[in-house]
């Protein structure tokens, strides 16, 4: 009988609270556990580039949920698997080693430790790539190869116990230009004869190369074609997504398998009522806030609000509620948050918070006045649909594919026009009736996407037929 393997790679390095793709790995994990559990045979691998390809046991899955989601699954009559052999590149056990020691700190001091770490993050950065390139010249010193088939073919002969048997299902829906080597897949493919399902977010990084770090349009432009030659069928977060990659994969003259839409789970977990948020976090719900949630990078655009706030106090609006982000230090604000901590119009009025919890999360979302949304460009637009399954109001960007989470629900603005932004923001803070009534109708029209639903859509795609309930 097959076997479907989820790849968990992704979720296996993560050490912090599960956002976007972490996310959507993480709760395909978790219904694939109930799939175990109903008899299904599916099973979890993690690559790493010395070993190739290793089995996960079901019990390391369930443990991974528990540390970044808070919620472990069910992994009970599991079959037993015998424990992964490490082997993960230095690069990564230096990140793992240094988030595992900071979040052994108190709260208080954890903070801290995270704003050291990030002014010197170029310099770290460095190092990391300066050991890699010296293992790696190393290694080519000592072995050298002739070519860059003759080095997949080692790999293959290297990795002889590889899990994979012929007719198994594979997918992958993770951080896949990061942590796995395609052309490596597509040998196992060919050899063992795999049915390989991947994953398309978006092509920002081509399309957009400039709101990216680096000079990333050729890396992804050779990463989306070898994802056409490997899979054969790549599912799309959105509808916008789908036709991005479509016109893609044409201009580049790669081969366009398969191409379906899922929609992405978008439920909010439950508020513990005996977890204590933390001070940060207590202190914010005690305010009245608008709330952005986003990585903060240059993508997102957090600088139009920034600026749109800057022309309110400038104004003289009185009663301003706190500006709320909520999100990790990204690429390309070095600049803005410099703003944030020198500008005195708003230090009092723009708060940052990070490594929030999931239930924290749900706190704030739902004690918010209302949500935004400025993202120049979005393969979905997450944040948006986890307002609407809070009930809150958004005033988002009209860009890509965000008319498609928030239908007619939400109000859309161009992204770039700091003035319109800055009326609207005025218009719904003064006019919270307005607001109020936005949100009642999406409490009587909206319909929430549940994570196992979700799940359930990426195993059909594999051609898994299972309704499984996992709450």
């Amino acid at each position: 009988m097959s076997v479907v393997w989820l790849d968990v790679t992704t979720i296996m390095g993560w050490l912090r609270p599960a956002v976007g793709i972490v996310r959507t790995e993480a709760e395909c994990a978790n219904y694939a556990l109930a799939l175990q559990k109903k008899g299904v045979q599916v099973k979890f691998c993690q690559f790493s580039n010395d070993s190739g390809y290793d089995e996960v046991a079901a019990e390391r899955v369930a443990e991974t949920l528990m540390r970044i989601t808070g919620h472990a699954g069910d992994s009970r009559n599991a079959p037993p698997q015998q424990p992964r052999r490490e082997s993960v590149p230095l690069r990564r056990k230096l990140k793992k080693t240094v988030l595992a020691l900071a979040y052994r700190l108190p709260h208080r001091w954890r903070e801290h430790v995270f704003a050291f770490m990030r002014t010197r993050k170029p310099a770290v950065v460095a190092g990391w790539i300066a050991l890699a390139q010296l293992r790696g010249a190393s290694r080519a010193f000592m072995r050298p190869v002739t070519s860059l088939l003759t080095a997949t073919a080692d790999r293959v002969q290297f990795n002889k116990d590889t899990p994979f048997r012929p007719g198994d299902k594979y997918i992958s829906l993770g951080l896949d230009w990061d942590h796995k080597d395609l052309k490596y897949l597509y040998h196992l493919k060919k050899t063992v004869g795999l049915r390989v399902l991947l994953f398309c977010y978006d092509v920002i990084p081509v399309k957009l190369p400039h709101l990216c770090v680096g000079d990333v349009a050729a890396r992804f432009a050779l990463y989306f074609t070898n994802v056409a030659w490997c899979a054969d069928k790549i599912l799309c977060i959105s509808d916008c997504s789908r036709n991005d990659l479509t016109e893609l994969l044409t201009e580049l003259g790669a081969p366009i398998p398969a191409l379906d839409t899922v929609r992405l789970g978008c439920h909010l977990p439950e508020i513990d009522p005996n977890a204590e948020p933390s001070p940060a976090v207590a202190k914010m719900l005690e305010r009245r806030y608008l709330l952005f949630v986003s990585t903060i990078e240059r993508r997102k655009n957090h600088e139009t609000l920034y600026r749109a706030y800057t022309r309110l106090v400038d104004k003289g609006v009185e009663n301003l509620p706190l500006l709320v982000f909520v999100g990790m230090h990204g690429w390309g604000v070095g600049d803005l948050f410099a703003d944030l901590r020198l500008d005195p119009r708003t230090k009092d009025y723009i708060q940052v918070l990070n490594n929030v919890s999931d239930s924290e999360l749900s706190r704030l979302y739902r004690s918010a006045l209302f949500t935004l949304f400025p993202s120049v460009y979005e393969g979905w637009g997450l944040p948006v649909a986890e307002s609407l399954a809070a009930g809150k109001f958004c005033l988002a960007s009209n860009a890509a594919s965000i008319p498609e989470v928030g239908g007619e629900l939400i109000e859309y603005l161009d992204p770039w026009d700091v003035s319109v932004w800055t009326e609207r923001l005025k218009w719904y803070i003064e006019h919270p009736s307005e607001v109020e009534r936005k949100e009642a109708a999406i409490r009587e029209h909206y319909v929430t996407t549940k994570w196992s639903d979700a799940a359930q859509s990426v195993f059909a795609a594999a051609e898994i037929d299972c309704d499984v309930s996992v709450g």
